[in-house]
């Protein structure tokens, strides 16, 4: 295994770093919160990419003064919520969904190199196997999906998680993320992490270590062979 900068390996979150997806997403989420009588903006959606939960739901309405349910209706509420936005992405929007240009060729140079990968997405084990292509997915050594841990973005389980699936700390891995939720995530495990600007602009993305406008920049920056 040859480190990349001191990294031992690199763990990617997936809708809108590996997969060109989140305005499929967004477009999805604006629909169903319209349908539970909720106006929310794009830009509240992509700043909670990876983190809409009860929590943020909650906090939401409340800012806007729509609803005073206890966090535990809330939870059901988006819980229903999740499940018709996942199953609408799979049926309407996952065979329309594309890697960025970059992806390929960054993960097969990571494999070249002897560094490990993995994915770390807080979408479910179904949306990813519907929209993630074989000729990237057998690239990743691990998988941790929203399945597989008990608390999301911008809790660091998931990346301590992928971290672990490899067998090392999340001190010795870099993460690449996209948006607050999981920069947080990041930095909570004790990862370092940088950040692409593919749905948010770079001062949204501030707490990243350092922040690039595509995944072909950090390969270069890496030192990685993108022929």
């Amino acid at each position: 295994m040859t480190p990349l900068n001191g990294y031992k390996a690199i763990l990617f979150d997936l809708d809108g770093v590996i997969l060109d997806s989140m305005g499929h997403h967004a477009d999805l989420w604006e629909e169903v919160l319209a349908d539970e009588g909720l106006r929310v903006s794009r830009d509240f959606i992509l700043e909670h990419e990876g983190a809409l939960g009860a929590e943020v739901l909650v906090k939401f309405m409340r800012e806007a003064g729509l609803d005073q349910a206890e966090p535990v209706d809330m939870g059901q509420r988006m819980s229903a919520m999740l499940n018709r936005q996942a199953r609408r992405y799979i049926q309407e929007r996952a065979a329309m969904v594309r890697p960025f240009p970059d992806a390929l060729r960054m993960i097969s140079a990571l494999a070249a190199s002897g560094t490990p990968s993995a994915l770390v997405t807080s979408s479910r084990r179904e949306v990813v196997a519907g929209c993630l292509p074989d000729e990237l997915g057998r690239y990743f050594t691990a998988m941790v999906t929203a399945d597989d841990v008990p608390r999301h973005k911008p809790h660091p389980d998931p990346y301590l998680r992928g971290a672990a699936a490899l067998g090392l700390e999340a001190s010795a891995c870099l993460v690449v993320e996209n948006a607050p939720a999981g920069i947080a995530a990041a930095r909570a495990a004790g990862a370092a992490c940088f950040a692409v600007t593919t749905t948010l602009p770079a001062g949204r993305l501030s707490q990243a270590d350092q922040v690039f406008s595509s995944l072909e920049d950090i390969a270069r920056h890496l030192g990685l062979d993108l022929r």
